[in-house]
Order: C-alpha cells, then structure tokens, then sequence
C-alpha cells in the first residue's frame, strides 16, 4: 500500500480485525491454511495472510469510497460464534 491509501485508511478511521491467521504467532508459517481443520471457526480453517492483506487493499481502494468508521470483521465467522456460545450459556 502506498502512503496516499495509508492516508485515506486513516482519514476514514477503518479497521480489520482479523481472526486466526496462519502465521508464525498461531504456529502455522508455511501451512495452507485449506488443510487445517477448526471446526470452532465456520468456516472451519484458519485465514491467510493473503485474506487480510485483500481486505486492507480494498480497504485503501476508492472502491470502498463510501465505508466510514468500520472495523471490518475477517475471521471466518469466529467472532458469530462467540455469539451463539453466549446464547448456549444463557440458556442453560
């Protein structure tokens, strides 16, 4: 990303909240993240890198022109999760 798209990103006050990417922090550097199971997450795989790097360039694109004040959620669904377990919990 060059400096102007850094600009408009901050300007607009935009964020990405990224789940369980496969990284060296997560353990998993040099693994397809399609190979490894979570079947705590949806999507039941953790993310690429590749997936947030995606989200930020769009995030710096005029095609996101018009997003204000967000922080785009990309994390396979984890975080509906953790509102279904809150759900469970309340009902037991």
């Amino acid at each position: 990303m060059n400096a102007a798209g850094a600009a408009v990103v901050e300007e607009l006050s935009l964020s990405v909240a990224p789940g369980e990417i496969a990284t060296p922090m997560t353990g998993n550097e040099d693994v397809d993240p399609a190979t490894e199971d979570r079947p705590g997450i949806p999507l039941g795989r953790p993310g690429s890198a590749w997936e947030i790097a995606n989200a930020i360039k769009w995030l710096a694109s005029e095609e996101s022109g018009y997003a204000t004040g967000q922080s785009f959620v990309v994390d396979g669904g984890l975080l509906l999760m953790a509102a279904v377990a809150n759900q469970m919990i309340k009902q037991s």
